[in-house]
């Protein structure tokens, strides 16, 4: 018997939406083979069988959100025999070893705060209203009793939470859930949000020359070349004379990373993803063209797998195809700078964001300046190794 499970796919990731099952209870698997498919970090990740067996019992829903780590399946030998007691086993298991999704762990501080304030006497309430600020989070240092001697009651409780009850003259017609890519993303946006200081700098650069050149390696070659391709050339020619901008902060500390792994932002049905080209310092223009056509078509068959996303150095997300030339792109964390992709015609409009902590104004401009530079030179500097 062995345990299929949500894998561990990145060490900040906690839990996952499963997307699809592939099999169902009874069905026959093969070593390998496909049985579901997971979203987490931005990514749908397939899970295959860790042996040849039979799915003998399912304990996750499609559209249910797990933490990793939880067992979502059974696999059994043909013609093995299972007792119950072999199921509550695995079971127990599973709770003793799955971390609490963040959620949990917010819902217990907050109740773990209210019977602190309690039992230190700051706070005198009945036991109904203690059960009821219990039930739901209610920070008890915003109430003013009305019992004997200022005590809290349930109606005072009540009372507070009609307050704060949302008001609205609006029938509701959809209550849409974020799960899985939406709720990652939904994520990490508002942590980049709070949590960095980002500004964005705009500029248009002359793109004529690179259009020139890009429209005959189109027809010379069998190869397609896209904008993007020359786009991320340049950068690695910029980064030999800024290389902080192609870095990360985490934990307190800011890395300088040698390799240059762009992180791509691709808009797909499921969502945007944002996988990683990895390793584009020494790539021609060949090369980089591609090492993005493959990931980009993992990307919209959805055949990426966690490795994919790792490691970005440096993001680059496209909004041209939609007509829209400037934009706010929001840091991809732990990175320090992302850069947007306008509309563009014979010039290009670029809006590069970056981290505040750790670039200034100044040093953004010039990056930006010779960026526009080498995407504005002659076709020798942009088609180099």
């Amino acid at each position: 018997m062995w345990k299929i499970q949500i894998p561990k796919t990145e060490s900040k990731v906690e839990e996952a939406t499963l997307f699809k099952w592939h099999k169902n209870e009874g069905d026959k698997v093969v070593k390998g083979e496909l049985v579901a498919e997971i979203e987490t970090f931005k990514a749908a990740v397939e899970i295959n069988s860790p042996n040849t067996g039979i799915i003998y019992r399912i304990f996750v829903k499609e559209g249910e959100t797990v933490p990793v780590n939880t067992v979502i399946a059974i696999l059994i030998e043909e013609g093995e025999e299972i007792f119950p007691e072999d199921i509550k086993l695995f079971l127990r298991n599973q709770k003793k070893d799955s971390p609490r999704p963040e959620k949990e762990k917010l819902i217990s501080s907050v109740k773990d705060k209210v019977l602190s304030d309690i039992k230190r006497e700051k706070i005198k309430i009945a036991p109904v209203a203690r059960k009821l600020a219990l039930a739901k989070g209610v920070d008890l240092s915003l109430i003013n009793g009305s019992g004997p001697g200022g005590v809290i009651t349930k109606k005072d409780i009540e009372g507070y939470l009609s307050k704060t009850r949302e008001k609205t003259d609006f029938t509701i017609k959809e209550v849409r859930e974020l799960r899985g890519v939406q709720k990652i993303t939904a994520e990490r946006l508002t942590y980049s949000y709070k949590n960095i200081p980002q500004f964005t700098l705009y500029r248009k650069i002359d793109i004529s020359s690179i259009l020139v050149l890009r429209k005959d390696l189109n027809t010379q070659s069998d190869q397609h070349f896209s904008l993007i391709d020359f786009i991320i050339k340049s950068l690695v020619s910029t980064f030999e004379k800024y290389p902080g901008f192609n870095a990360i902060f985490e934990e307190g500390k800011y890395k300088i990373i040698k390799e240059v792994n762009i992180s791509l932002a691709v808009a797909t049905d499921r969502g945007l993803m944002v996988p990683v080209l990895n390793n584009l310092e020494n790539k021609g223009i060949s090369e980089i063209a591609q090492i993005r056509r493959d990931v980009t078509n993992k990307a919209l068959k959805g055949k990426l797998q966690p490795e994919d996303f790792e490691g970005g150095t440096f993001t680059i997300t496209n909004l041209g195809l939609q007509g829209i030339e400037y934009f706010n792109p929001i840091i991809n964390p732990p990175q320090v700078a992302i850069l947007g992709i306008g509309k563009s015609d014979s010039f290009l409009p670029l809006s590069l964001t970056v981290d505040h902590r750790i670039i200034d104004g100044a040093k953004g401009a010039d990056f930006l300046q010779l960026l526009s530079k080498k995407l504005a030179s002659s076709k020798r500097e942009v088609i180099k190794r």
